[in-house]
């Protein structure tokens, strides 16, 4: 018997404002595919970079 995929709940939409994508319950991150990508830019934007010592 093989290893059990873990998965999220059915009929999950993305939780970006006015997104009604409906989430596979393979994603397990809040957002589609373009918004997780959008909100991970953003994140990235607003983290400081420190140069390598």
């Amino acid at each position: 018997m093989g290893n059990k995929i873990r998965t999220s709940a059915p009929g999950r939409k993305c939780a970006f404002p006015r997104c009604k994508q409906v989430l596979s319950i393979y994603n397990h991150s809040p957002y589609c595919h373009i918004h997780r990508e959008k909100m991970e830019r953003k994140q990235a934007m607003q983290t400081p970079y420190h140069h390598p010592a």
